[in-house]
């Protein structure tokens, strides 16, 4: 009698619209435009709504909410973009450093600084009339120094906090 593909679609367009898409408030925009500049796309942020806690990567901020990028979780399916509406976000966190970063700098500017210390000291030596055996002493008060200096970073890393609050609603 009634053909299914037109009752299908008789339903749909009779069922009611998404809730959660809503139309964003005048509230919706100042919170987009006061957050919007302090979050950068690929920003990693954690995301507290009343559901849970979210981690991802900023996509993009606007009246609607904001958009996390999820990694994918193996090769074959693409990364997913979660919208999340202003009326649901309680908290956004600002990744400040990786946990790595003080490591990474504190080897480089520790090697630096050993290689010159050892070089001039071995400069020094050879003008004063000793041997100058520049190869190999040089190349250890490199590796020692990038050793202290990635301690040191490690201990700055740990100082300092990984969250930045970027927003709470009160």
């Amino acid at each position: 009698m009634f053909d299914p593909s037109a009752l299908l679609l008789l339903a749909a367009l009779a069922s009611p619209p998404d809730s959660a898409a809503h139309e964003a408030s005048a509230r919706d925009s100042v919170l987009a435009s006061v957050v919007g500049p302090l979050i950068q796309p690929g920003n990693h942020l954690r995301v507290h709504t009343s559901f849970g806690v979210t981690d991802g990567f900023a996509s993009t901020v606007d009246p609607s909410g904001l958009q996390l990028k999820h990694e994918s979780v193996d090769l074959w399916s693409p990364p997913r973009v979660e919208p999340i509406a202003w009326s649901q976000i309680d908290r956004i966190e600002l990744r400040t450093h990786e946990s790595t970063t003080g490591v990474k700098t504190g080897a480089v500017v520790g090697c630096l600084l050993g290689l010159a210390s050892v070089a001039s000291l071995s400069a020094s030596a050879e003008a004063s009339g000793g041997t100058g055996s520049a190869g190999g002493p040089i190349l250890l008060g490199g590796v020692v120094g990038a050793l202290i200096g990635g301690a040191v970073g490690a201990l700055f890393d740990v100082s300092g906090p990984p969250w930045k609050l970027v927003y709470e609603r009160r």
